[in-house]
């Protein structure tokens, strides 16, 4: 092979890997209000309808906000109004569930999520969320959490912690002194890292609702 020839192989080899990398993982399907997007270069976009979610963005919704990201999995992600949201690592591929991994991080706010394949068929310690004081594990369910130490102005001065509801199948919760099982119907707070924490009935745990638009 010329050195031309190889030259342009190594390119095209590259252009290829690129494409793969940058393949996105979610898309947009419903949207109120302002939410903007910053891929992990920097770089900032606003959130659209049928718009994409890549590995690394990070999403923050406004006052009033909402966003609902359906991943390729089929696992949904609901965001309420002052929330920062993002994808740390989500790789699927349909033919090689053990490769499969959903990394994602809640940095304020509230999301409601219903897991997809990933947290089905991969291996349970590939799927994640975590949050300020504990990370969450799934197996077939639908939860959601509410940051409460970082509310905006205005927000719920009797909301403490991290406050976590499941309404179907369970949850682990885990933070760095206590790990616990939470079934649908039942909920924790979650107020430090370093402090223990009890399973509570939901109906003591504050819920993330979403609004008609993004149901």
């Amino acid at each position: 092979m010329t050195r031309a020839r190889h030259v342009l192989l190594l390119v095209l080899l590259a252009f290829a890997a690129r494409g793969v990398c940058a393949a996105p993982v979610a898309t947009i399907t419903a949207l109120v209000g302002n939410v903007a997007i910053q891929a992990a270069g920097g770089a900032q976009r606003v959130a659209t309808v049928g718009g994409n979610i890549d590995n690394g963005d990070t999403v923050q919704t406004g006052i009033a906000s909402e966003i609902v990201m359906i991943f390729t999995d089929k696992q949904r992600v609901y965001l309420k109004p002052g929330s920062v949201f993002r994808v740390d690592d989500f790789h699927y591929a349909a033919n090689a569930p053990q490769e499969d991994r959903s990394f994602l991080s809640l940095v304020k706010g509230g999301l409601r999520a219903v897991d997809g394949l990933v947290a089905k068929e991969g291996k349970p310690e590939n799927y994640r969320v975590k949050t300020p004081t504990s990370t969450i594990g799934i197996r077939g369910t639908e939860y959601s959490v509410t940051d409460c130490a970082n509310l905006d102005p205005g927000g719920n001065a009797d909301c403490k912690g991290d406050q976590i509801v499941v309404y179907d199948g369970q949850i682990v919760i885990v933070n760095q002194v206590d790990r616990r099982i939470v079934r649908a119907g039942e909920g924790a707070i979650v107020v430090s890292p370093l402090l223990p924490f009890r399973v509570l009935p939901a109906t003591r745990v504050t819920p993330v609702i979403p609004s008609a638009a993004c149901r």
